[in-house]
């Protein structure tokens, strides 16, 4: 019963970790600009996180039918960035 209750938590606590992509700050230029953009990185992962939140349903996120790791990742690419992970 103990191991169920701590593995139990612990895979509570791993699921709730947001996904947070990994950038190469040298190659991550503005699509526009070609200037380098690795600067707004915070600014930009919020921006992306804030879109898939305010435009998906509820009912799809408890259905689980959205994946907020595909949406932030393209996301993170339309921004000109370049995402390893």
């Amino acid at each position: 019963m103990r191991n169920f209750l701590s593995i139990t938590f612990l895979s509570i606590i791993l699921t709730s970790c947001a996904y947070r992509p990994l950038i190469n700050p040298e190659t991550s230029r503005n699509p526009a600009t070609g200037e380098n953009i690795a600067g707004n990185y915070w600014k930009d992962l919020h921006a992306c996180r804030y879109i898939h939140k305010q435009n998906t349903p509820n009912v799809v996120k408890k259905l689980r039918m959205s994946d907020e790791y595909t949406f932030v990742k393209k996301c993170m690419e339309g921004y000109g960035y370049q995402v390893l992970r």
